[in-house]
Protein backbone atom coordinates (compact mmCIF):
# COMPACT_ATOMS: atom_id res chain seq x y z
CA UNK A 1 0.00 0.00 0.00
CA UNK A 2 2.87 2.32 -0.72
CA UNK A 3 1.75 3.98 -4.33
CA UNK A 4 0.57 7.46 -3.91
CA UNK A 5 -3.02 8.79 -5.44
CA UNK A 6 -1.89 10.59 -8.02
CA UNK A 7 0.06 7.23 -9.66
CA UNK A 8 -2.94 5.69 -8.66
CA UNK A 9 -5.03 8.17 -10.74
CA UNK A 10 -2.79 7.19 -13.63
CA UNK A 11 -2.72 3.70 -13.55
CA UNK A 12 -6.89 3.64 -13.70
CA UNK A 13 -6.86 6.20 -16.67
CA UNK A 14 -4.11 3.91 -18.58
CA UNK A 15 -6.62 0.95 -17.94
CA UNK A 16 -10.07 2.92 -18.96
CA UNK A 17 -8.00 4.02 -22.03
CA UNK A 18 -6.02 0.78 -22.70
CA UNK A 19 -9.21 -0.95 -22.49
CA UNK A 20 -10.97 0.04 -25.96
CA UNK A 21 -7.68 -0.37 -27.86
CA UNK A 22 -7.35 -3.50 -29.79
CA UNK A 23 -4.04 -4.70 -27.84
CA UNK A 24 -6.36 -4.89 -24.79
CA UNK A 25 -8.89 -6.75 -26.77
CA UNK A 26 -6.14 -9.30 -27.67
CA UNK A 27 -5.11 -10.15 -23.92
CA UNK A 28 -8.64 -10.39 -22.99
CA UNK A 29 -8.94 -12.44 -25.83
CA UNK A 30 -6.11 -14.88 -24.77
CA UNK A 31 -6.51 -14.80 -20.69
CA UNK A 32 -7.09 -18.44 -19.15
CA UNK A 33 -10.03 -19.79 -19.27
CA UNK A 34 -10.49 -19.55 -15.50
CA UNK A 35 -10.38 -15.47 -15.60
CA UNK A 36 -14.06 -15.65 -17.40
CA UNK A 37 -15.88 -17.33 -14.14
CA UNK A 38 -17.91 -14.91 -12.75
CA UNK A 39 -17.09 -13.20 -9.81
CA UNK A 40 -20.33 -11.90 -8.84
CA UNK A 41 -23.40 -10.84 -9.94
CA UNK A 42 -25.70 -7.04 -10.20
CA UNK A 43 -28.31 -7.53 -7.67
CA UNK A 44 -30.49 -4.51 -8.26
CA UNK A 45 -29.91 -1.46 -10.40
CA UNK A 46 -32.11 1.96 -10.33
CA UNK A 47 -31.67 4.23 -13.46
CA UNK A 48 -29.10 4.18 -15.98
CA UNK A 49 -25.66 1.92 -15.39
CA UNK A 50 -23.34 0.22 -18.00
CA UNK A 51 -20.58 -2.73 -17.18
CA UNK A 52 -17.55 -2.27 -19.90
CA UNK A 53 -15.88 -5.86 -19.99
CA UNK A 54 -12.93 -5.23 -22.93
CA UNK A 55 -14.14 -3.26 -26.01
CA UNK A 56 -17.44 -4.17 -25.07
CA UNK A 57 -19.94 -1.01 -23.36
CA UNK A 58 -23.57 -3.12 -22.61
CA UNK A 59 -26.02 -2.12 -20.03
CA UNK A 60 -26.03 -3.39 -16.04
CA UNK A 61 -29.42 -4.74 -15.34
CA UNK A 62 -30.12 -7.15 -12.59
CA UNK A 63 -28.54 -10.66 -12.24
CA UNK A 64 -25.83 -9.33 -14.88
CA UNK A 65 -22.66 -11.40 -14.13
CA UNK A 66 -19.62 -10.04 -12.89
CA UNK A 67 -16.36 -11.27 -14.38
CA UNK A 68 -12.55 -9.96 -13.04
CA UNK A 69 -11.60 -6.83 -15.02
CA UNK A 70 -15.31 -5.41 -15.44
CA UNK A 71 -15.84 -1.74 -15.05
CA UNK A 72 -19.12 -0.84 -13.37
CA UNK A 73 -20.25 2.90 -14.08
CA UNK A 74 -23.14 4.15 -13.12
CA UNK A 75 -25.02 7.28 -15.08
CA UNK A 76 -25.94 10.47 -13.40
CA UNK A 77 -29.32 9.15 -12.26
CA UNK A 78 -28.16 5.60 -11.40
CA UNK A 79 -27.73 2.97 -8.58
CA UNK A 80 -26.19 -0.22 -7.96
CA UNK A 81 -25.77 -2.90 -6.04
CA UNK A 82 -23.36 -5.25 -6.87
CA UNK A 83 -23.20 -8.75 -5.26
CA UNK A 84 -19.56 -10.20 -4.56
CA UNK A 85 -19.53 -13.49 -4.28
CA UNK A 86 -20.19 -15.28 -1.69
CA UNK A 87 -21.37 -12.37 0.65
CA UNK A 88 -19.72 -8.84 0.15
CA UNK A 89 -22.19 -6.17 -1.52
CA UNK A 90 -21.02 -2.95 -2.51
CA UNK A 91 -23.87 -0.24 -3.35
CA UNK A 92 -22.64 2.37 -5.83
CA UNK A 93 -24.04 6.07 -6.11
CA UNK A 94 -24.36 8.42 -9.39
CA UNK A 95 -21.60 9.03 -11.40
CA UNK A 96 -19.22 6.24 -10.29
CA UNK A 97 -16.84 4.05 -11.82
CA UNK A 98 -15.80 0.86 -10.05
CA UNK A 99 -12.89 -1.93 -11.76
CA UNK A 100 -13.14 -5.06 -10.38
CA UNK A 101 -8.86 -5.21 -10.48
CA UNK A 102 -8.43 -8.19 -8.75
CA UNK A 103 -10.89 -10.81 -6.59
CA UNK A 104 -10.88 -13.90 -5.29
CA UNK A 105 -14.36 -15.09 -3.26
CA UNK A 106 -12.93 -15.78 0.46
CA UNK A 107 -9.64 -14.40 -0.02
CA UNK A 108 -10.10 -10.33 -1.08
CA UNK A 109 -8.74 -8.84 -3.92
CA UNK A 110 -8.42 -4.89 -5.24
CA UNK A 111 -11.24 -2.65 -6.65
CA UNK A 112 -10.91 0.55 -7.85
CA UNK A 113 -13.33 3.62 -7.27
CA UNK A 114 -12.43 6.00 -10.63
CA UNK A 115 -15.33 8.33 -8.88
CA UNK A 116 -18.71 8.81 -6.91
CA UNK A 117 -19.36 6.88 -3.69
CA UNK A 118 -19.46 3.28 -2.50
CA UNK A 119 -20.61 1.93 0.18
CA UNK A 120 -18.87 -1.46 1.21
CA UNK A 121 -20.48 -4.07 3.69
CA UNK A 122 -19.43 -7.47 4.15
CA UNK A 123 -21.86 -9.32 6.96
CA UNK A 124 -21.40 -9.63 10.66
CA UNK A 125 -19.49 -13.19 11.30
CA UNK A 126 -18.73 -13.42 7.22
CA UNK A 127 -15.03 -14.59 6.64
CA UNK A 128 -12.25 -11.81 6.90
CA UNK A 129 -11.54 -11.11 3.15
CA UNK A 130 -8.43 -8.85 2.38
CA UNK A 131 -9.77 -6.23 0.17
CA UNK A 132 -7.90 -3.11 -1.08
CA UNK A 133 -10.42 0.07 -2.37
CA UNK A 134 -7.95 2.61 -4.36
CA UNK A 135 -8.91 5.60 -4.86
CA UNK A 136 -7.45 8.97 -6.37
CA UNK A 137 -7.23 9.89 -2.80
CA UNK A 138 -6.59 7.38 -0.56
CA UNK A 139 -5.73 3.36 -0.48
CA UNK A 140 -8.67 2.19 1.88
CA UNK A 141 -7.66 -1.20 3.44
CA UNK A 142 -10.58 -3.20 4.34
CA UNK A 143 -11.57 -6.31 6.53
CA UNK A 144 -14.94 -7.28 7.31
CA UNK A 145 -16.75 -4.20 7.84
CA UNK A 146 -19.32 -1.78 6.51
CA UNK A 147 -17.79 1.83 5.42
CA UNK A 148 -18.88 5.11 3.20
CA UNK A 149 -15.99 6.30 0.60
CA UNK A 150 -16.66 8.75 -1.44
CA UNK A 151 -17.88 12.79 -1.91
CA UNK A 152 -19.17 14.16 1.50
CA UNK A 153 -19.45 17.86 2.44
CA UNK A 154 -16.80 19.10 -0.21
CA UNK A 155 -13.96 16.66 0.49
CA UNK A 156 -13.73 12.74 -0.11
CA UNK A 157 -14.43 11.51 3.20
CA UNK A 158 -14.52 7.89 4.78
CA UNK A 159 -16.61 6.82 7.68
CA UNK A 160 -17.07 3.18 9.62
CA UNK A 161 -20.81 1.78 10.30
CA UNK A 162 -18.58 -1.29 12.08
CA UNK A 163 -15.39 -2.87 11.61
CA UNK A 164 -12.45 -1.34 10.94
CA UNK A 165 -10.38 0.20 7.65
CA UNK A 166 -7.02 1.70 6.88
CA UNK A 167 -6.78 5.26 5.05
CA UNK A 168 -3.52 6.16 3.98
CA UNK A 169 -2.91 9.20 1.88
CA UNK A 170 -0.17 11.21 1.73
CA UNK A 171 1.86 8.82 3.45
CA UNK A 172 -0.31 9.16 6.46
CA UNK A 173 -2.52 6.18 7.70
CA UNK A 174 -6.03 6.49 9.83
CA UNK A 175 -7.12 3.40 11.35
CA UNK A 176 -10.74 4.13 11.79
CA UNK A 177 -13.34 2.24 13.92
CA UNK A 178 -17.15 2.16 14.21
CA UNK A 179 -18.24 5.63 14.56
CA UNK A 180 -14.94 7.17 13.12
CA UNK A 181 -14.92 9.26 9.64
CA UNK A 182 -11.83 11.12 7.90
CA UNK A 183 -11.81 13.96 5.30
CA UNK A 184 -9.20 14.53 2.80
CA UNK A 185 -9.58 17.69 1.07
CA UNK A 186 -7.73 16.84 -2.51
CA UNK A 187 -5.67 14.03 -3.86
CA UNK A 188 -2.00 14.14 -2.35
CA UNK A 189 -3.19 15.95 0.55
CA UNK A 190 -3.11 14.07 3.91
CA UNK A 191 -6.28 12.61 5.94
CA UNK A 192 -7.58 14.36 8.49
CA UNK A 193 -7.84 13.47 11.56
CA UNK A 194 -9.90 11.08 12.90
CA UNK A 195 -13.58 12.53 14.13
CA UNK A 196 -16.78 11.47 14.83
CA UNK A 197 -19.67 12.37 11.81
CA UNK A 198 -23.29 13.85 12.84
CA UNK A 199 -26.03 11.74 11.55
CA UNK A 200 -27.39 14.39 9.63
CA UNK A 201 -24.12 13.58 7.73
CA UNK A 202 -24.18 9.33 7.85
CA UNK A 203 -27.43 10.07 6.10
CA UNK A 204 -26.71 12.07 3.30
CA UNK A 205 -23.87 9.93 2.69
CA UNK A 206 -25.88 6.46 2.67
CA UNK A 207 -28.43 8.68 0.75
CA UNK A 208 -26.34 9.28 -1.93
CA UNK A 209 -25.87 6.08 -2.94
CA UNK A 210 -29.14 5.56 -2.67
CA UNK A 211 -29.73 3.77 1.06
Amino acid sequence: MSASPTRLTAHLSRRLLLASTPAAMLALAVRPASAAIPIGRAVSVEGGADVQRGAEHTPLTADVELMLDDLVITREDGFAQLLLTPDTLINLGSGAQLLIDQYIANQGGVLQLGGGALVFDRPDGARDEDVTIRTAFAMIGVRGTRFFAGPSKGAFGVFVERGEVSVLAADVKRILRAGDGVDIAAPGEPPSEIKPWGQPRIDAAYASVGL
